[in-house]
């Protein structure tokens, strides 16, 4: 009897769950019909549907950017376009179409130069996302192991060399791997990155009304969260500066 019950139960299970994922591909469907027929204010309501019922995902981030940018919401769709390379860091497209709308924003900071090794390590890092690094780095524990069987078992000097070289690789480019995975993830879980979606926003020196006023920035610039503080956020720009904004004028990617 609790037998059947345990397959009754897998059964309505799985069948929630394919009509979940029918219901969610009607409304992508029906969201890419609506832009397609040029109602992008009935496609951005149909995205931002998809997104509250927690079904997060590149592309619907994708998609709902380019919405926004049809109705002229610049700091929208430059916040979807970094939420989907968040969650997809080499979307080719993404990245072109946050460049185009980055153009319409009013402020041009001047981001301060890196060392070129740190440069290249950070794009190397990004260039993919924590579960793809994370199933690099068991592909390459995998030779490893293998590798350590080839040396323990191997009868030639020649093969128990390079069983051993090459496992040790594996094993060190396995380790580094873990930690590009580790580093992907904490990005895309802590999100200490936002986007200025107010069209001008004085920048203070504290965290309260009567701040010094700082300088001024404007929607769609792209600022590091750094400190919370009530309802204040402690914000660092591109070209070093810092200071105190609302956090009703700023959105986390």
């Amino acid at each position: 009897m609790m037998k059947r019950l345990y397959i009754i139960f897998i059964g309505v299970l799985m069948a929630g769950t394919a009509f979940a994922a029918d219901d969610l591909k009607a409304a992508e469907d029906e969201a890419a019909k609506m832009y397609k027929e040029g109602d992008y204010a009935k496609a951005v309501e149909l995205y931002e549907q998809i997104l509250s019922g927690d079904r997060e995902s590149a592309a619907v981030y994708y998609n709902l950017g380019n919405a926004y940018y049809k109705t002229g919401e610049t700091a929208k769709a430059i916040l979807n376009y970094e939420r989907a390379l968040l969650l997809q860091p080499g979307d080719k497209d993404a990245k072109y179409n946050l460049a185009m709308a980055q153009r319409s924003t009013v402020d041009n900071i001047k981001v301060l130069p890196e060392l070129f090794l740190v440069r290249w390590y950070n794009g190397f890092v990004t260039a993919f996302t924590a579960d793809q690094w994370a199933y690099v780095s068991v592909f390459l524990f995998i030779c490893f192991l293998v590798m350590s069987v080839v040396f323990f078992h191997a009868t030639s000097i020649s093969m128990k060399k390079m069983g051993f070289t090459v496992g040790i690789v594996a094993l060190l480019l396995a380790g580094a791997t873990v930690l590009f995975a580790s580093k992907q993830y904490h990005r895309q879980t802590d999100r200490d990155m936002g986007i200025v979606m107010t069209p001008s926003v004085v920048v203070r020196g504290a965290p309260d009304a009567s701040g010094t006023e700082l300088f001024v920035i404007h929607e769609g610039l792209k600022v590091q969260v750094i400190e919370t503080l009530g309802e204040w956020y402690n914000v660092r720009l591109a070209d070093g500066n810092e200071g105190w904004i609302r956090q009703a004028d700023l959105e986390k990617i």
